[in-house]
């Protein structure tokens, strides 16, 4: 039962939280990009993935994406993304379905002893808006989440809200706000036990500098006992088709230990582009556990 938790919990929240929170699974970053910042991205998320992170996002797409994304987690979990982004004269429409499997796992007793194997996995049908006003961009997404242990099954719905702004120059750079209320909603219920589901409110800043080099900085707060947490990501545009990433979040980070549990929270990554097509990758550290890989790609037309 053990290696179950650590399979569908990997890397989402800090152990305290697990008791309290259902559907820890929604905390999974989507994208390369976000997850290579940290998880930073209230207010620099500029692609697709912002279905997820800030649907106010998606109004800053000025062409239609495709995108697809895989993650490689331990314990050999496989976290897979689809989406496509629309803008019109409306704003951006977007849709995205999210997939975690976790395959055959070993089941366990009361008494610790080996029983049949069971599969788990959990499903998330996404559909988004995000539209520019004068004081601010907008965006709303509708979530239905479905998660699957066993033969129990657990459905719902919730909503994302997120509003983002450019406050303007600052010094060399623009500075832009964010705020973002993820995974509202009524919870996940088992059979006669309801779990809350991952409630996040995120408040964000970028600060954008010229040659596209980006600064983040996100603050986040789980009202259902997670606690406050930093995210924090540096982009630098090596080239006109290369961006370096690097970032740390200290959201499952463990601050004593020794060995590789002192690296958790870390991530690094890189951003290729060549016309339309662009390729993005990232790394984040999982102490003694090991590494997760992340690999996104999109079309823009």
């Amino acid at each position: 039962m053990r290696k179950f938790l650590l399979a569908a919990l990997l890397g989402l929240a800090a152990p305290a939280l697990w008791a309290l929170e259902g559907g820890s699974f929604l905390n999974i970053g989507l994208g390369a990009r976000c997850v290579a910042l940290g998880g930073a991205c209230a207010a620099s998320v500029d692609d697709a993935s912002a279905l997820s992170w800030n649907p106010a996002g998606l109004a800053g797409l000025e062409k239609k994406e495709l995108t697809a994304s895989h993650a490689e987690l331990p314990e050999s979990v496989r976290h897979d993304f689809f989406g496509y982004a629309q803008p019109t004269t409306r704003g951006t429409f977007a849709a995205g379905f999210t997939y975690l499997s976790q395959g055959k796992l070993e089941g366990r007793d009361g008494l610790g002893r080996p029983t049949a194997g069971f599969s788990a996995s959990d499903a998330v049908v996404a559909a988004g808006f995000g539209r520019k006003t004068e004081s601010a961009d907008l965006g709303a997404s509708a979530k239905y989440i479905r998660s699957h242990i066993a033969e129990a099954e657990a459905q719902t719905l919730a909503v994302d809200l997120g509003a983002r702004r450019e406050l303007g120059q600052a010094g060399p750079g623009t500075l832009t706000a964010a705020l973002a209320a993820r995974n509202l909603g009524a919870g996940l219920k088992y059979a006669d036990r309801r779990d809350d589901l991952p409630l996040r409110l995120d408040l964000g800043c970028a600060y954008r500098l010229p040659g596209g080099h980006v600064l983040a900085l996100d603050w986040l707060n789980g009202p259902y006992g997670s606690g406050n947490d930093v995210a924090a990501g540096a982009e630098f545009k090596a080239t006109q088709n290369l961006a370096l990433r690097a970032g740390y979040t200290t959201a499952g980070a463990i601050g004593s230990g020794s060995g590789f549990e002192t690296l958790r929270g870390l991530s690094f990554g890189l951003g290729l582009s060549s016309g339309a097509i662009l390729f993005d990758y990232a790394v984040t550290t999982q102490g003694e556990l090991g590494r997760a890989h992340r690999f996104t790609a999109a079309v823009r037309f």
